[in-house]
């Protein structure tokens, strides 16, 4: 190999240190520019900055934030709680994206229509939920319109640092909550974009079972009840399966282990069409053994959802379900001879043990129902074919409302903007572009 000239080596010397000392500049105009959002952060009343939290190469900066909000919004001057919040800075030049969760938060998540628009994000947690909850707890305070009216006071605070376009999302109750908030202060927003949101009709939506009873191919809902049937059948052999498992998670049940198991036997369509983890035609029928019935049962509903840790989990999406927003429940008719229970099943059950009012308020989705046919102007509706939960969604606009649905042919439960086909995926980006008076990239 040959030497290398001196002055070919002073000239290596030279551009290495150019180099570095690019870098320390870059590395200084990153930290001077990293302190603008803190900076501006802590000038904003009610915000608490919780410190830095994980994002992705997007974001210039991200913070963990609280923000302390009135428990009753009718009374702003009454008992206060902190909202938890993650926000992901961009630019302030830039779209700011409002993930409205229905749940907890626990970090900012990779919201789609961010990612799209290149934009800032700001993820909110629900009240009542995770590190979001009053003490002591008025449930009476858990309603949509209070919830919204967060969301309008987030808004309102962060349009100071953000004067751009504002777009909300979140998907399934995420998605709920996004409408829901739109419904109530539609000048907030620019657009929305729940993706595979509920809108029921009632306590108990029954375009479930009309949904369940057509969907697939008669062979593949054939298999689905013969599953149930033989779990049915076959259940004093499960339940020392059911029993080990749930002892080894220290869950208990307060509807009893029996009661729990008979629900997540009539839970399984449901969630097998929401989420697509199995296919209908891997099944095993009466044939099975214990073991296999099992094995399949699991992975598609966990008793979980009906152990005291789980109910107490999600006791206020229960609650909020069961007395405003509605659910579904169990149609038992086809499985009376296996079970104790010989009637219609709510989730009141959920509720009931922690002493809960169920009673419903029937206002509330009719006032949904009619701003979306006929207000709900600049909203994006993404549903798949085969989600359960597509059943009581707003699959077609008839009203004079300007918004758009989208359903993926074979789409569950995490249907998407990016799943569709190009000619679709066309129509939803030059509808973005419309609304929002920019032009949106088709990725």
């Amino acid at each position: 190999m040959k030497k290398l000239s001196i002055s070919l080596l002073l000239m290596i010397f030279v551009m290495a240190g150019n180099s570095f000392a690019q870098n320390l500049a870059n590395a200084a105009n990153k930290a001077a520019q990293d302190s603008v959002l803190l900076k501006a952060l802590k000038k904003l009343s009610g915000i608490e900055v919780v410190g830095a939290t994980r994002h992705n190469q997007q974001y210039t900066e991200a913070y963990e934030i609280k923000f302390t909000q009135p428990v009753d919004h009718n009374k702003p001057d009454g008992p206060k709680f902190t909202q938890r919040m993650f926000i992901g800075h961009t630019g302030f030049d830039r779209p700011m994206v409002l993930s409205t969760s229905g749940y907890d938060a626990r970090g900012l998540g990779g919201a789609e229509p961010a990612q799209l628009l290149k934009a800032n994000l700001i993820r909110v947690e629900h009240r009542y939920f995770g590190q979001s909850v009053p003490d002591p707890i008025d449930w009476k305070c858990l309603t949509v319109w209070q919830a919204a009216s967060d969301h309008h006071a987030i808004v309102q605070l962060f349009k100071q640092l953000y004067p751009g376009k504002w777009i909300s999302t979140g998907a399934s109750k995420d998605g709920q909550t996004s409408i829901m908030f739109k419904a109530f202060y539609p000048n907030d927003i620019d657009v929305s974009i729940p993706y595979v949101a509920p809108l029921n009709t009632g306590k108990v939506d029954p375009r479930i079972f009309t949904f369940l009873a057509n969907v697939g191919t008669a062979e593949e809902r054939q298999k689905v009840y013969d599953f149930q049937i033989a779990l049915f059948e076959k259940k004093k052999e499960l339940m020392r399966l059911v029993e080990a498992y749930c002892n080894k998670k220290s869950w208990t049940f307060p509807m009893g282990i029996d009661r729990a198991y008979d629900l997540n036997v009539l839970e399984f369509p449901f969630a097998l069409w929401q989420y697509g983890v199995k296919k209908p035609m891997d099944l095993p029928g009466k044939e099975g053994t214990a073991q296999q019935l099992f094995d399949m049962l699991m992975p598609v509903t966990d008793l979980m959802w009906f152990s005291d840790s789980g109910l107490k989990q999600f006791l206020p999406h229960y609650y909020q379900a069961m007395t405003e927003m509605g659910y579904y429940g169990y149609d038992v008719k086809p499985y009376k001879k296996y079970m104790k229970d010989k009637t219609y099943i709510t989730y009141d059950f959920a509720l009931t043990p922690y002493g809960l009012d169920t009673t419903f308020n029937p206002k509330t989705l009719p006032f949904l129902h009619d701003f979306v046919q006929n207000k709900g102007d600049h909203m994006l509706y993404i549903y798949g074919e085969l989600d359960t939960w597509t059943a009581t969604g707003v699959t077609k606009i008839t009203g004079p409302a300007d918004a758009l649905v989208m359903i993926l042919k074979g789409g569950h439960h995490g249907s998407s903007i990016r799943a569709f086909p190009a000619e679709e995926k066309q129509k939803i980006y030059d509808t973005l572009t419309r609304w929002l008076g920019f032009t949106v990239p088709v990725e």
